[in-house]
């Protein structure tokens, strides 16, 4: 394979939403125990978020995103950090996380960790050279779509990358999934469901989007109780 193994690993209500109401629930510690040690016996070399969940997580979900795109961008790739010992990535196609570092600051074990950005040539200069200015590795998807094939290719040919995590949100494992590009799905269940219809599941589609989607099948490889009353569900593609 010439990119990564992706192992889509996420935490879902019984009616596949990944935040709301639910996970503010008491006694979802067996289970994100549980999503935090399975995630570990994977060994993967980097995690991927997209632009909302890294921005939320990193830098903090109030802050104020980076400017819009001003122009399209001509620039090249940005490699850096090739040699780290783990890697976050995070998918964001337009410029708009406000990084204040050049390491995943917030996440305890990361500190060592380099990030790369994946954008795209709608991302501004001005975005492109903020990430410049803080060490922070770039690849750019090009074109009228974004896709991430390419750039999934160049985690691997450049960095090194051998297998990642993908964590979401909604759109971005949505996006994965209609390139194929997951191998693998890991879903923690926890007994909870959330009807409200404005919550995110743990796929999305967006206006980005612009030919059908195709399903992809998967077949169930393993499936283990969470006590007290939780579920694990693993997949591997057909």
């Amino acid at each position: 394979m010439n990119r990564p193994e992706v192992i889509c690993h996420m935490v879902s209500t019984i009616d596949g939403k990944i935040v709301g109401q639910s996970f503010a629930e008491e006694g979802l510690r067996p289970y994100l125990e549980f999503y935090v040690q399975t995630k570990q016996k994977f060994e993967t070399q980097a995690t991927v978020y997209g632009a909302s969940t890294a921005k939320e997580i990193f830098v903090g979900k109030d802050m104020e995103a980076f400017a819009r795109p001003s122009q399209i961008t001509d620039d090249p790739d940005y490699i850096c950090g090739q040699h780290a010992p783990y890697f976050v990535v995070a998918i964001d196609p337009l410029g708009e996380i406000p990084w204040k570092s050049g390491k995943p600051d917030g996440r305890p074990g990361l500190e060592d960790a380099r990030i790369i950005v994946i954008t795209s040539s709608q991302a501004s200069k001005e975005y492109l050279n903020l990430l410049r200015e803080k060490g922070i590795a770039y690849l750019i998807s090009r074109g009228n779509e974004f896709h991430l094939t390419e750039p999934m290719e160049k985690l691997k040919s450049i960095f090194g990358i051998e297998r990642i995590s993908l964590q979401g949100g909604g759109l971005v494992n949505g996006t994965f999934a209609n390139e194929k590009l997951i191998d693998k799905l890991s879903l923690v269940v926890i007994p909870f469901v959330d009807s409200s219809s404005s919550v995110p599941t743990t796929f999305e589609t967006g206006s980005f989007f612009k030919h059908p989607i195709s399903p992809l099948e998967f077949k169930l490889k393993e499936m283990q109780k969470i006590e007290p009353e939780g579920l694990w569900l693993f997949y591997q593609r057909k």
